[in-house]
């Protein structure tokens, strides 16, 4: 009976350590996500902020539906109801999706929502845009911006968050 316990305990922490996988996701770095926006029906979505976006700089070919939205009046972040359907709207049930935030906190939620919709290749950029913190608290660890990949401040219409009218 304890070798069956065990055995049991042992499936149950390889099951949630391979949760993400499991349910069509995986973790991926900043590199791995570049060489993979080569193939066809891949795409790189932002979820940060629109102002995060906009004033911290987003890889170049990176689409921007925010997983939150910054509520000003109140300081503090509140959820972007629309969020499903704003990928919908863009992307196929069968694309590749690759998401990335600041540093990897909020991409791995998002992720989990879409695969539990209709979208099963779906990928998280584990480190970020910004990357993790230094000793001396600044955002220079690693992440896409740190790692040198391509990333701009320029503002693309085709892939901006625009409110809906």
């Amino acid at each position: 009976m304890k070798k069956v316990l065990c055995l049991a305990g042992i499936i149950g922490v390889l099951v949630a350590a391979d949760w993400t996988a499991g349910q069509g996701g995986k973790d991926i770095s900043s590199t791995q996500a570049l060489r993979m926006l080569g193939q066809p029906d891949t795409y790189l979505v932002d979820v940060r902020t629109v102002a995060e976006y906009v004033y911290v700089g987003h890889p170049d070919m990176a689409h921007n539906i925010p997983l939150v939205f910054w509520d000003e009046r109140n300081l503090q972040t509140v959820a972007n109801e629309s969020f499903l359907e704003d990928f919908r709207a863009r992307f196929k049930a069968g694309d590749t999706l690759i998401l990335i935030c600041r540093s990897g906190i909020r991409s791995p939620h998002a992720l989990r929502m879409l695969v539990r919709e209709e979208f099963k290749n779906v990928f998280n950029i584990k480190e970020g845009f910004e990357g993790k913190k230094n000793q001396d608290g600044h955002r220079t660890v690693n992440g896409w911006k740190n790692e040198g990949l391509p990333y701009t401040y320029q503002l693309d219409p085709a892939l901006l968050h625009l409110p809906k009218k």
